[in-house]
């Protein structure tokens, strides 16, 4: 940046006005109601250039407040373009990846998605218009490769310090909700490393909803588009699953946190000082994912358990498809399961009421009551003979077949991977207070006739 003299600030020269002043050497105070006003502007600003809204990140965050609190030890602050050099002449992305920010990188340290503007003068409006009217700024602002944001607001004698990070991480696709608008933001992948090399998604393709119990809001995937309709739907939460190629990501939303920050919108977002290692809102991994816990607040029932987590893709296989020995006494439900996935069919050959029936595995439960879904064309009262019911894993890349004893599959559920109970251990079948029998883990069938009184 260059000096200027009082006179080009008594004109409120804006741009520059506040280079070559002397800053005060104690740490200052976060400026949050202007930290959050800039934030605001700048994701309007995106929106209007069709580009998804940044996401807050208290990393980021940590990372312009560190910057920041240095530029205003020094006596002047440093021409335009050494004010991102650090104390050891480290740059931004220099200072991204090294601990304790740890921000991930694309495989190697030169592949970092992260970049840092400045502005130092009277108020947000200013700094807007400044980024605006800078084609290196704009371009920044401007980039679809980001998709998270950090900032600090420091006092300073002629207004304040903007310090601004934008970033992205891999497989980290945040969504954001816009109640006002009914809108779900979606974000992409754009970064070039990310294209390069290693297990990145990139342009992600199709995208698939799930409600606050894991229930899939739509029964297939459908392309990838910048908004979504908002559903009008119980809990605090839902999730959105990313797909690109063989990959996939899941991201939490949060519908009182996870909300678009504009102008005039009032939230509940982390400052500048909460803990710079910033937790992820989904992840992603070509293998097996480690176990993960039931959302706070829920029962451990499969079809609560979507997590942003790391969901495995796998190749999918056919369902067993051998029909019940004729040797075997009557039954009125077969279940139908292996590695994949499992179907409960009605073998009675009347039409039976299923909601007393639930599948349980020491404090996991699945309740037929589960598959009453908007996408359950059937009452679970009165379900037909020889149709079923099935489940499988989110991560499948593709809808799977029912066994060849059902005629038709009336509804599907997706549980997260490592919750596919039956291939863990054996399983009982209750009715309301009675157990019918166990089911063996491995054993691929079992079937059972129901109480006489069953209508």
């Amino acid at each position: 940046m260059r000096r200027l003299s009082l006179f080009a600030l008594i004109l409120m020269i804006t741009i520059t006005a506040s280079v070559g002043v002397r800053a005060p050497a104690a740490s200052a105070q976060q400026q949050e109601q202007v930290a959050l006003d800039t934030i605001a502007a700048i994701n309007a600003w995106r929106i209007q250039k069709d580009l998804w809204p940044f996401k807050r990140n208290a990393t980021l965050d940590a990372l312009a407040l560190l910057q920041a609190n240095y530029l205003l030890t020094l006596p002047d602050l440093p021409e335009e373009g050494d004010i991102h050099i650090g104390p050891h002449g480290e740059r931004p992305k220099e200072r991204a990846i090294a601990a304790p920010y740890n921000w991930p990188t694309y495989g190697r340290p030169d592949q970092v998605a992260e970049e840092e503007i400045a502005y130092a003068g009277y108020n947000v409006k200013a700094a807007i218009q400044f980024w605006q009217t800078s084609t290196i700024h704009q371009k920044t602002v401007e980039n679809p490769a980001y998709r998270e944001i950090g900032i600090a607001v420091l006092p300073q004698k002629f207004g304040h310090l903007f310090i601004v990070e934008v970033g992205a991480r891999p497989n980290i696709l945040p969504a954001l909700v816009d109640r006002n608008a009914g809108l779900i933001y979606l974000t992409n992948e754009s970064f070039s490393g990310a294209a390069r090399s290693g297990p990145w998604m990139h342009t992600v393709d199709r995208v698939r909803l799930f409600d606050f119990e894991g229930k899939p809001l739509n029964q297939d995937w459908i392309p990838w588009q910048p908004t979504l309709p908002l559903p009008d739907l119980p809990g605090d939460r839902l999730f959105v699953a990313y797909a690109s190629g063989s990959l996939q990501s899941i991201t939490e939303v949060r519908l009182d946190t996870d909300v678009v920050l504009l102008p005039g919108v009032q939230i509940s977002a982390p400052t500048a000082t909460s803990t710079p290692l910033a937790v992820p809102t989904s992840t992603l991994t070509p293998t097996a994912p480690p176990p993960t816990a039931p959302p706070p607040g829920t029962t451990p029932v499969p079809t609560a358990t979507l997590r942003a987590g790391a969901p495995a893709v796998s190749t999918p296989v056919a369902t067993p498809t051998t029909a019940p020995s004729p040797t075997t006494p009557p039954q009125d439900i077969v279940l139908v399961y292996d590695s994949h996935s499992l179907a409960l069919v009605n073998t009675s050959g009347r039409a039976l009421d299923l909601t007393p029936l639930v599948l349980v595995q020491g404090t996991t439960t699945l309740a037929v009551t589960s598959w009453a879904t908007a996408f359950l064309n059937v009452p679970l009262t009165a379900f037909p003979a020889r149709d079923c019911l099935q489940v499988w894993a989110w991560t499948e890349p593709s809808s799977l077949n029912p066994p060849s004893i059902c005629r038709i599959q009336r509804a599907v559920l997706n549980l997260a991977p490592d919750r596919l109970f039956w291939t863990k251990a054996d399983f009982q079948v209750r009715w309301k207070d009675t157990t019918l029998g166990t089911c063996h883990v491995g054993a691929g069938q079992c079937g059972f006739a129901l109480p006489p009184s069953t209508p």
